[in-house]
Formats: C-alpha cells, sequence, structure tokens
C-alpha cells in the first residue's frame, strides 16, 4: 500500500491545477453527485465521493452515501481520507481488506463509517495530466476488485477530462485564428460561451455514453436520416462487433445476422428501429440472430421515435433485450416433459429411443444425437438407436462398439461418470489416429461441437449407457445446457431401471408358474399313488397295531401335502384369473353353520355365532366354504391357549354383507400387519412358536374374497386376539 506523500499533495503546480478545478467543474453539465451515484451503482458499493486533494483536506465535489457530517459539509480533513493515496500514488489503487493492511487497519473510515475496502482512481482536467483529485469507491464488506471496475472507474473519470483545462487560452486560440487583432477582446465573452457550450456537450455526450454502456440492454440510435448515431457496449456484443466499428459497418452486420423468429431473412425497413423512424412505436417485436458459427439467439426489441418539443422527428431509438436463455429454458423443458410422455409410454429402451433422440435432437438444433448401450460383460459400449437432422449424414463414422478406455467421448464418459466435451472439432488434436480422423471427418462434414453424458444405473456406481450428440454450433459446457442433459440422463436411468426391474419381475413370474407346474404335475401325480396305495394298506384287517399306527401318520401327512398343493394351485388359479367361479344365490348363513359345525378344536375353545335367519348373495358355495374355513382354522391354531371365537354376519343399508371373525389368540403384531395378507408371510410372534402354517390360508383368502369383488381387512384395535373383516357385495 502506497503512504501518503506530503511533497506530492504539496505541488504548487497540481495546487493550482486544484484551484482551477475547482471552479470549473461544479459547472459542468454532469452532476457529480450523481456521477458518484453511478459510479456506486456500477460496481455494486453503497458509497461513492469525487473529490478535490488539497495540501492537508479533502473536498467533496460529487458524493453518494457518504455519512454525516461530511455529506453536509462536504470538506474533511485527510485523516478521513483515502483519495489521498490515489493522488498521492497518481495511479489506480485497490485494497481488498483494509483490516489485513497494517497502515489502514486504523483508518478513521475504517473505525467511524466501517470502511473494509475501497478502490480508486486518479481524476485529471488539467493539459498537463496533474492528479487534482480522485473517483472513488468504498465498501463495507471485504472485496476483489476486478479490472472491469477499475476500467469503469477510469471510464467515469474520463468524462470529467472532457473539460478545456484552461478555457482562458483555449478562448484566446481560437479567437486569434479568424478574429482581427483589435477584436479579439470584444468577440471573447462570445468565444468563450460557445467553447463553453461545446465543453458541455462533450461532457454530456461521455456521460450518456458511459452510462449507456453500463446497461446489459442493447440500445441503438440514429437520426432523421436513418443513420446510426449510437450503437452501445451490449449492441457490439450481440452482434459480435469491435469496438472501433462505424455504425455504418454496424448497420451492415446487423442486416447479415438478423432474421424472423421463422429463419426467413428480414429486411431493412422492416427492423424495429426503421418502423420507429417512420413514426411507429414498436413493442416486443421478436426476432432472430443468426450469427455464423453461434448457436441462434433470440432478441426482444422495442423502439420509438424520438421527437422534440415541437414534435419534429429527431430520428428514433431501439433497446433489444437477449431472450435466448428464456427461450432455451422454456424450450428445455418442453423437452423434458416430452421425453418422460416417451418414456412413459414405451416398454423398452428400443422402442422410446427414436423418438426420444428425435425429441432431443430438435430441441436442441444438433445434428446427430445417439444413445450407447453398456455392455458391462464384454466391455464394450453399443450403439441402441441414432437420429440425424436433414441433410445431414455421420453414420459411417460411427463404430460397431467403444471401450471403456478408448479415448474420445464415449470411453471418458463411461469411465469418469461425468459429462465429456469437445467445444471443437476443428480445435481437436488427439493422439489417437482414429479419433484424429473422426475430428477431421466431422469437421469437414460441418460438425463442430460433440458431447457425452453418461446415463447412471440407480443406487449404484456403474453406467448403463451414453447420450451422445454433435452440434454444427458452438456449444459449451454451460450449466442450463449441462443440466438438461444430465437431467434426462437421469430420467432414461430410472426408465431402465424400471424395465431391468419389470424383466425381473417377469422372470420371478416365469418362475413362479414353474413352480406350480411342477407342484400341480410333477409332485401331485404321484403324491396320489402314495394316498391312494396307503389308504388300500390301511384297509387291511391283517395288520398289527404298529404298522396300522404308522400307515395313519402317512395317511396324515400326505393329506396335509395334499391340502397345501391343492392351496398353492387354487391361489395361483385364482390370481392369473384362470380359476372360475359358479356364483349362484347361496345362503351365506348356511355355509357359515356349516363350517362352525366341522371345524375342529379342543374343548378350551369355544365357538360362538351371531347370524341372521338367512341371508342370500350370489356366490360360489364351494369358496364361500373355502374362505370361512381357513378364517376358522386360523382363529382357532393361533389361540393356543384356548378362548373365545365369534363369527357375526351382518348386512348393511347399502346392500354389503359383513362376516367378521375375531379371537382372543396371539394377535398380529404391528410390523406384519401390511404383509398380513400376502403369500408365504408368517408373523413374527407364529414363526417363534410350535405353530405350524405355511403362509398360504389369508392369501388365498384374500385372493378368493377379491374374486367375489369384496374387502378382507385386519382390524388393529383389536386386543387381545385378531378381528378379520370380509365385505361381500349381496
Amino acid at each position: 500500500m502506497p503512504e501518503i506523500d506530503p511533497a506530492v499533495l504539496a505541488s504548487q503546480e497540481r495546487l493550482r491545477a486544484v484551484a482551477w478545478a475547482r471552479r470549473e467543474l461544479p459547472l459542468a453539465a454532469v452532476p457529480l453527485d450523481a456521477l458518484a451515484r453511478m459510479a456506486a451503482r456500477m460496481l455494486d458499493a453503497p458509497m461513492a465521493v469525487v473529490t478535490l486533494i488539497y495540501a492537508g483536506e479533502e473536498e467533496f465535489l460529487g458524493l453518494f452515501g457518504v455519512p454525516e457530517p461530511f455529506a453536509s459539509q462536504r470538506r474533511g480533513s485527510l485523516e478521513y481520507s483515502v483519495c489521498a493515496y490515489v493522488v498521492s500514488a497518481d495511479s489506480p489503487v485497490a485494497v481488498p481488506d483494509m483490516l489485513i493492511d497494517e497502515q489502514l487497519r486504523t483508518h478513521q473510515t475504517v473505525q467511524e463509517w466501517g470502511v473494509r475496502a475501497f478502490a480508486g482512481v486518479p481524476l485529471r482536467v488539467d493539459g498537463h495530466g496533474r492528479p487534482i483529485g480522485a473517483i472513488t469507491v468504498l465498501d463495507t464488506t471485504p472485496r476483489t476488485w476486478s479490472e472491469r471496475d477499475i476500467d469503469l472507474l477510469t471510464s467515469i473519470a474520463g468524462m470529467l477530462a472532457a473539460i478545456p483545462a484552461d478555457a482562458d487560452a483555449a478562448v484566446t486560440a481560437m479567437s486569434t485564428l479568424s478574429q482581427p487583432a483589435d477584436d479579439r477582446v470584444a468577440t471573447r465573452p462570445n468565444t468563450r460561451a460557445a467553447t463553453s457550450t461545446q465543453a458541455q456537450a462533450q461532457v454530456q455526450r461521455a456521460f450518456i455514453t458511459a452510462l449507456l454502456d453500463s446497461l446489459q440492454v442493447g440500445v441503438v440510435a440514429c437520426d432523421p436520416r436513418g443513420r446510426l448515431v449510437l450503437v452501445n457496449r451490449m449492441m457490439r456484443e450481440l452482434f459480435g462487433l469491435p469496438e472501433g466499428v462505424s455504425e455504418d459497418e454496424a448497420l451492415a452486420a446487423a442486416l447479415a445476422c438478423v432474421r424472423h423468429p421463422d429463419g426467413t431473412p428480414m429486411a431493412e425497413h422492416e427492423l424495429a428501429i426503421a418502423k420507429a423512424l417512420r413514426g411507429a412505436t414498436v413493442r416486443d417485436a421478436e426476432v432472430a440472430l443468426h450469427t455464423p458459427g453461434a448457436p441462434v439467439r433470440y432478441l426482444l426489441a422495442n423502439s420509438q421515435p424520438i421527437r422534440d418539443a415541437g414534435d419534429r422527428n429527431l430520428g428514433a431509438v431501439s433497446a433489444v433485450l437477449d431472450i435466448t436463455a428464456r427461450r432455451r429454458a422454456d424450450r428445455f423443458r418442453d423437452c423434458q416433459l416430452r421425453v418422460a410422455h416417451i418414456l412413459n409410454g414405451s416398454d423398452t429402451v428400443e422402442q422410446a429411443a427414436p423418438a426420444l433422440l428425435a425429441t432431443l435432437g430438435n430441441a436442441l438444433h444438433w445434428q446427430h444425437v445417439a444413445l450407447w448401450l453398456v455392455d458391462e460383460v464384454a466391455a464394450v459400449a453399443r450403439p441402441a438407436a441414432h437420429w440425424e437432422a436433414p441433410g445431414t449424414d455421420l453414420a459411417d463414422l460411427i463404430p460397431d462398439q467403444i471401450s471403456r478406455d478408448q479415448a474420445g467421448l464415449i470411453g471418458p464418459a463411461w469411465a469418469t461418470r461425468q459429462p465429456v466435451w469437445i467445444p471443437d472439432f476443428t480445435r481437436f488434436a488427439p493422439t489417437d489416429a482414429r479419433l484424429r480422423h473422426l475430428a477431421a471427418a466431422a469437421a469437414a462434414r460441418g460438425v463442430r461441437t460433440a458431447m457425452a453424458v453418461p446415463v447412471p444405473v440407480l443406487d449404484s456406481d456403474s453406467v448403463a449407457a451414453v447420450l451422445a450428440g454433435m452440434s454444427a454450433t458452438g456449444e459449451r459446457d454451460e450449466p442450463l445446457l449441462t443440466g438438461l442433459l444430465t437431467g434426462i440422463a437421469d430420467q432414461l436411468g430410472r426408465f431402465l431401471a424400471r424395465q431391468h426391474a419389470a424383466e425381473l419381475d417377469r422372470q420371478l413370474q416365469q418362475a413362479k408358474d414353474d413352480f406350480l407346474t411342477l407342484i400341480g404335475h410333477e409332485l401331485r401325480t404321484p403324491l396320489t399313488s402314495v394316498i391312494t396305495y396307503s389308504g388300500l394298506l390301511a384297509e387291511d384287517t391283517n395288520l398289527d397295531e404298529d404298522t396300522r399306527q404308522m400307515l395313519a401318520v402317512v395317511v396324515r401327512n400326505t393329506g396335509a401335502v395334499q391340502r397345501i398343493i391343492d392351496d398353492l394351485l387354487d391361489l395361483a388359479g385364482v390370481e392369473s384369473g384362470h380359476l372360475a367361479l359358479h356364483k349362484h344365490p347361496t345362503d351365506l348363513v348356511t355355509v357359515v353353520t356349516e363350517a362352525t359345525a366341522a371345524a375342529p378344536h379342543g374343548d378350551d375353545i369355544h365357538l360362538h355365532t351371531d347370524l341372521p335367519l338367512s341371508l342370500i348373495i350370489d356366490a360360489d358355495p364351494h369358496r364361500l366354504r373355502q374362505i370361512i374355513d381357513h378364517l376358522l382354522s386360523n382363529a382357532i391354531k393361533y389361540s393356543p391357549h384356548g378362548g373365545d371365537i365369534h363369527l357375526r354376519l351382518t348386512s348393511t343399508a347399502t346392500g354389503v354383507t359383513e362376516l367378521a371373525v375375531t379371537d382372543t389368540g396371539i394377535g398380529i403384531p404391528a410390523p406384519d400387519r401390511a404383509r398380513l395378507f400376502t403369500r408365504f408371510h408368517r408373523a413374527g410372534n407364529a414363526r417363534h412358536t410350535a405353530i405350524t402354517g405355511t403362509g398360504l390360508g389369508l392369501a388365498l383368502v384374500r385372493a378368493l374374497v377379491e374374486a367375489h369383488g369384496g374387502t378382507i381387512t385386519h382390524d388393529p384395535t383389536q386386543h387381545p386376539g385378531t378381528r378379520i373383516l370380509v365385505r361381500l357385495p349381496r
């Protein structure tokens, strides 16, 4: 940090320049407070000052955000001055944090104003370039000052340099060139006035130019004859024009690039500013900007005529807003929705890929898009499908397969699980000869940019596929575009995961069908033989008692296996829809009564029924008996210590029949209730006891109830024991 040099500040030549500037600067056409405010706003700082530095104090000609009493007194000692450092250095000074500077941490602006950072440039207005003061912005938080910040301050300071350094000398010089010697003194006041007006006009133009160049909106103005007189910085950037371009060159460049939104060329008389010059006010006119080698940009133009108080035509002005990002965001959002619709309506990735790639290619205006599926077993990626824009032919450049470690796009995206970009094929010089040939061939066919985005496997570090594309325009890895592509890759990843899950489900269903086929044909037939012959043997009266008891065990256990097989086949038949119900009017009271009378149970089990005299429903009586038998069997089985079992049958006013089976047994633990009616599931308290079971009974009951158009539920409020409620339509 430079120190304040008293000798520099006390220089008589500099002080004379300061005294002159003190007289002339307040008369400038640009209000200096407004100049300070503009500096603060352009650099996003809370305070700014335009100061003159004397030998021992500073004077504030322009202020913004400065606290009292300096704002009202407009003077202060050098103890509060940071501008003095700028004048002493005679060059721009930028301090990112005053607290880390040994010399500045105790400065009065830090202690009293809370200033932490400042940046300033010298102010020079005399012909010798002496620093008379500074334009300085101050911030209350640490910050890094950029080169652009310093350039902006320098431009603002240069606006005041347009004032003549010595007005008297300038007037004298001008008058001696055009006036006789005797008339010089007489004409001097008028010449001075003309010079002052010219100087003020220069300052105003510099002020307006700096103000318009600070805008994020393109601005262009023309005179009454249609000649461009002003093109601001943003307009030059939009059209890619260099700094020194003339207005005529700017107009020619605009006409070469501007088109209607549908891509057709736009004539000069169709420009918004040309319409405004003819007296029209143009609002929200959309145009497309086709710059060679760059993506299409979309602009929104507002134009209006410029007229004086006498309604004379002075020209026209047009403001242009770049809406490319907004249009692109809308287009990308629509693209994602269309991709989701395509995936939701497809069963396989091969079915979805053509429409998906076409949607993506049209949305991005790309020439080629391809989807590569990864084969982890073979360690290669192969193209599943590709799309090309009309007039594009790159198919012969695409290999049949690419390995994970192969240089280029697909391999690196697969290996790193990150998007990979090649910004420009014309500057791409890989060491791999094949890839170099591919890049050169693609560039020769008008393709410049390539990208690849991995499609992740959900909940895994693997890659399922790679989405790749090529563009004729110079795309770049920007957040919006990368976000779209990674979002679509995630959609594809979820789709592939669903497809994989569906395939696993299909395989599981096939395994279940194969298992049931095995039971139905490979087990049922021999089991029937075992049951038949064991029954015949049991009828032999010559058997001793031990043999008879062993045969009884065989018959009992083979019967249990037979019932399990029958339940499995019935369950599979109901769930697949192959088991037909034979419905007819059936008295449910009779079915319940017969099932209760036939239910085997010990003396410690007490069965109670609450039944109407008769209740006729349209149902299959055989399947109704299966339902009630299983519910009663479960209630008895899971009441190992005895208890009461209640069967209650009612009919509601809405025509619904309700059968409630309630026991006082061991109940259903809360974690098992959600899977109570699924096949092979047994509650934890049943598995850990000696109670036998297969987990098929309630699953078969649910299937049979639903086949009748009914529902079955468990009442979680029942305690102790279990309450199952079956609801059937009349």
